[in-house]
């Protein structure tokens, strides 16, 4: 039910909700019910989650909604994993609607507190970068450390999909995906290529680098609702954490250069 070996897991501050993940997954493993389900549950929390921000009514469900979303977010992809049926419908779908609910969030601040277009924009920009350097050094990981193969640096081209997988649907998730992610996953392989020739990435760098996960993100964001901060979440992740991304990035290269 794991992406990586045991030997090869690190801490993951992003992925927090996995121990309750895991305790689902257990109990409906043998159920109808799909992992598409649970990513589409994680869609509605998050539009939910947006409306509240929105209105600035009832924070901490806001934040609860938000924590929830990224349960169901965790729940979906160990479900195909636990059935053995991976999916690249399942894949794109996630992604698309990881997208859909950070621009929600974003937009929902932006127009609470007049922030103005180009400010909403560099957030969403910066945001999903973020991200982005997480999962190029996770997708490195999982497959140097013979983990989950699902997800790729290089996501334009697929050459075969499973053959449970609705052909429809994965060219519709697909699309959507090349034309949002496609250009930042192919900016933080050039700003760290390099990586790629890595026999492994350390447990210890990626414990730190899980710091940009979207779960570290989305948790972030849940804690200054509760502590009535929201008005500086979109200033917090395009000075703070875009400073952290680039100190990341800097000290793979420092002090990662080799590793046996």
């Amino acid at each position: 039910m794991d992406k990586l070996p045991p030997s090869e897991k690190f801490f993951d501050i992003s992925d927090y909700s996995r121990p309750f993940s895991h305790l689902l997954v257990r109990k409906i493993k043998n159920s109808n019910i799909s992992p598409i389900h649970f990513t589409t549950l994680s869609l509605l929390c998050g539009i939910s989650a947006s409306i509240y921000i929105y209105f600035g009514k009832f924070p901490f469900f806001s934040a609860f909604l938000i924590l929830l979303k990224s349960f169901f977010d965790a729940v979906d992809g160990e479900l195909a994993r636990a059935r053995n049926r991976p999916s690249f419908v399942g894949r794109f779908y996630d992604s698309v609607v990881d997208f859909i609910v950070n621009i929600l969030i974003f937009l929902a601040l932006s127009l609470r507190f007049e922030i103005d277009a180009v400010k909403f924009f560099l957030v969403v920009i910066l945001f999903h970068l973020q991200g982005s350097v997480y999962n190029y050094y996770y997708v490195l990981k999982r497959h140097k450390a013979g983990g989950d193969k699902t997800s790729n640096i290089n996501e334009k081209k697929i050459t075969s999909i499973y053959p449970y997988d609705n052909r429809f649907w994965f060219k519709i998730f697909h699309t959507l995906y090349v034309w949002i992610y496609s250009w930042q996953d192919y900016l933080i392989y050039k700003l760290d290529k390099d990586a790629t020739e890595l026999k492994n990435v350390p447990n210890s760098f990626m414990s730190l680098v899980s710091l940009l996960g979207l779960g570290t993100q989305l948790l972030i964001i849940a804690l200054m609702l509760v502590f009535s901060l929201e008005i500086y979440i979109i200033d917090f992740f395009i000075y703070v954490y875009t400073i952290l991304a680039l100190i990341i990035l800097f000290l793979r290269k420092m002090a990662y250069k080799q590793i046996d």
